[in-house]
């Protein structure tokens, strides 16, 4: 009985078998007026974590909550909101039309092309082809690696590019850690392109790859990912399952051993934040980070952590556990270099990011990549990017976005490199 009733409840059928569809569903924009009214959203957020998808958080005064609805309580929603007098709009009418719209378009462009299409989204395996096509394509400054294996027995794959010489530091950047975030995964393979399409061009690109050692793992959670093209395209945990729980899935950035447990973590296995059942149980984070640790203890110190993902327009650095603990004395040069990347950023198309502390700007989160890359990797410059859009399209980022996206994250990439090779460069 309890298990229909969440599935109904949810209405995300993220227990259900098959293929999960969104008719109907629409996505509201909330938007808190003041102090109260912001108290009272997180405090609404806290009771219906069950019965909405939360895709983005309010976390100031006129800075919006977005919430996917299903069907049978919209009506119900729009009566709480305007009970409490609270400011909302429809962002999304009808999600299930846009999946189909993008689906669509992926399918039937993915089909037409001998050659590689960087400004469409890839599947888990057109990916791992790219992968291994790529690095034999730039032989010279790139290398195909294995780093680990998902539940499912699925290669989690990283490029490594740089000049190959010894004794180099390592920059780092992973995409896909949430399955859903399809642009994360797109903009990997277009940051790898353009840096080895300008290396030897470039002055920036050339010498940050002749300095650095530069991983970039283009899809973390590739069984989630997987799943999202497969059956559930709003799918965000990895695919774990146990039969002693009722939902499926560990949200691999809540599952880092450092202050593993804490805020923004949900002991609730059918919550989308869903902690695990202990810190580091799920076999990617410990593929993962046992290599980059393996690495650092042969000699290579990582001095750059970046984790991808969208959406919401952020620039994020440690901590993330906590806004009420001090921020690290590295955040003033943290925040410096994203200052920098982000006006880098801003300058082709005018996008603006909001740059801060991770839980101070946004949201306390605890067991996340930012705190575990600053705290236990000893990366100085450890990074937490939510990319496009600031809200329209949600998780949802049509194609035609894939390209700007791209291009402006790579003049902010740029920067960032060029500030570690003057802080790093001998």
């Amino acid at each position: 009985m309890k298990f229909l009733l969440i599935l109904a409840v949810i209405g995300l059928a993220s227990c259900a078998p098959g293929h999960v569809k969104y008719d109907g569903y629409e996505v509201l924009r909330i938007v808190p007026r003041s102090g109260n009214q912001l108290e009272w959203l997180q405090k609404f957020g806290e009771k219906f974590v069950s019965k909405l998808d939360f895709w983005k958080q309010a976390h100031d005064v006129d800075q919006p909550m977005d919430v996917m609805v299903p069907p049978h309580f919209q009506m119900e929603l729009r009566e709480i909101l305007e009970e409490n007098d609270v400011t909302f709009s429809v962002l999304i009418e009808d999600v299930q039309q846009v999946i189909r719209e993008q689906m669509e378009s992926s399918v039937s462009i993915n089909g037409i092309f001998d050659s590689f299409d960087y400004n469409v989204y890839h599947t888990y395996d057109e990916v791992m082809k790219w992968v291994t096509d790529f690095a034999a394509e730039y032989s010279s400054i790139a290398e195909e690696i294995v780093v680990t294996k998902s539940l499912e027995g699925r290669d989690i794959k990283a490029i490594k590019l740089g000049k190959k010489v010894s004794g180099k530091p390592g920059a780092f950047m992973q995409g896909g850690i949430h399955a859903r975030e399809w642009i994360s995964p797109a903009t990997m393979l277009n940051m790898a392109k353009k840096l080895a399409e300008n290396y030897g061009s470039d002055a920036a690109v050339t010498a940050f790859l002749d300095t650095f050692d530069f991983y970039i793992v283009p899809v973390l959670n590739v069984d989630g990912y997987s799943y999202s093209w497969t059956n559930d395209r709003m799918w965000r945990k990895n695919r774990q399952f146990n039969s002693k729980r009722l939902c499926r899935g560990v949200d691999l950035n809540r599952n880092y051993e450092y202050e593993w447990g804490g805020r923004g973590a949900s002991s609730n296995d059918c919550d989308q934040d869903f902690r695990g059942p202990s810190a580091m149980s799920e076999p990617e984070l410990i593929g993962l980070t046992n290599w980059l640790l393996g690495l650092k203890a042969a000699g290579q110190p990582f001095h750059l952590h970046m984790d991808v993902h969208a959406y919401g327009l952020y620039w994020l650095y440690p901590w993330g556990y906590s806004k009420l603990v001090p921020l690290p004395a590295e955040a003033g040069d943290m925040d410096a270099v994203a200052q920098k990347a982000t006006s880098a950023l801003a300058s082709l198309y005018g996008t603006s990011y909001l740059v801060g502390g991770s839980a101070k700007a946004m949201y306390a989160a605890s067991g996340a990549s930012e705190d575990w890359a600053f705290g236990t990797l000893g990366a100085k410059y450890t990074y937490v990017v939510e990319l496009r859009d600031e809200g329209r399209y949600g998780f949802l980022l049509p194609e035609s976005q894939i390209e700007e996206t791209a291009l402006e994250t790579f003049e902010a990439l740029k920067e960032v490199g060029r500030n570690l090779v003057a802080e790093y460069g001998s």
